[in-house]
């Protein structure tokens, strides 16, 4: 490990040279087996972009399968260590010719908050071949038009990315699956249109659309939507059901803890993680003493994943305890998120 230098939490690693990145990532031309090599994976996190050229010289002519996988190893790396930061890699990646190398790139790019990565976004949401890429470039644009409500993005930007995801939503000769995305993105907006169209999309009798429109109720950040997110928890359909979940626990509705208290016990991974995640969202003491139960029940399981899941929502919901009774929250006197 001698030759890198990186704080990974647990050591402290050299980071190679740009000869040793470019020999290695030749090698991975072939290497189609083997995991991906540290050297790889180091060197192309905080790229210096004076070796952009070099790398991506070396990057095209490997085999689709060989960028794919490099590009999957990525992410996963920066999931485990947050450190690594491949901004600059990923941005050239997103001309890269194999779309799922573009889709992987998208989400490398998920923590940038560059207008640069916003304009990117837009030209691929509105021209790439794939459906797949506009797809995930739409989603991208979530997080800037959130960025941009907060003026973090730049307001003309914003409105841009507005603008196109208003048209590619109301625009029927689109794939369902690009109007279904384009809403969800414009929901963490404060388009005055976005309220008719949710309502609109829920009730369309499009699956797609109203998979879309439960989740754009939680990115509008509006308690409107109690009634039909209480009625879709109680759904038969575990798509429905999570993106109802997901919601609830944006927009912090107190009304839904038992019912999510429940499926925070459901057999479906999914389902239980993201009730366990909504619980410590909402808060409150219904909230909290639902969790410590479910704490109290996974005591004797051998399951470190749902431990963790459970002892970090616990601290979510405690803390709205601790500001409620600071008087520094909305919470009301019985521990509910007044709405």
């Amino acid at each position: 490990m001698s030759e890198f230098d990186i704080d990974t939490g647990e050591a402290r690693v050299k980071k190679p040279t740009l000869p040793a990145l470019i020999t290695a990532l030749e090698r991975e031309a072939t290497a189609t087996g083997a995991p991906v090599s540290p050297t790889v994976i180091y060197g192309l996190s905080d790229l210096a972009p004076s070796a952009c050229p070099q790398v991506e010289a070396s990057w095209k002519p490997l085999p689709a399968p060989a960028r794919q996988r490099i590009a999957r190893a990525l992410i996963e790396a920066s999931e485990a260590l947050f450190e690594l930061d491949f901004r600059e890699f990923a941005h050239f990646c997103l001309k890269d010719a194999n779309s799922a190398v573009r889709e992987a790139a998208i989400e490398l790019l998920s923590e940038d908050e560059s207008p640069e990565k916003m304009q990117k976004f837009m030209a691929l949401a509105e021209r790439d071949p794939e459906q797949s890429v506009r797809a995930a470039a739409i989603q991208g644009l979530q997080r800037c038009l959130f960025l941009g409500e907060l003026g973090i993005m730049p307001a003309e930007l914003s409105k841009q990315a507005q603008s196109l995801c208003l048209r590619l939503h109301k625009d029927t000769s689109q794939p369902l699956e690009l109007r279904r995305r384009a809403l969800e993105s414009l929901a963490s907006s404060s388009h005055p249109q976005v309220p008719r169209l949710i309502q609109r999309a829920y009730a369309a009798g499009n699956r797609a659309l109203k998979l879309g429109a439960l989740y754009a109720m939680g990115s509008s950040c509006d308690d409107v939507w109690r009634d039909i997110l209480l009625k879709e928890l109680a759904s038969d359909d575990m798509e429905i059901v999570y993106e109802a979940i997901h919601s609830c626990g944006a927009i912090l509705l107190s009304d839904s803890a038992p019912r999510i208290a429940e499926l925070a016990e459901s057999e479906d991974r999914e389902i239980q993680f993201l009730a366990i995640w909504a619980l410590g969202e909402i808060g409150g003491e219904q909230a909290y003493n639902s969790l410590l139960r479910l704490a109290a029940m996974s005591e004797n399981e051998e399951d470190e994943t749902l431990s963790y899941a459970i002892s970090e929502a616990i601290e979510d919901a405690k803390m709205t305890l601790k500001l409620a009774a600071l008087g520094l929250s909305d919470l009301d006197d019985s521990g509910d998120w007044m709405n």
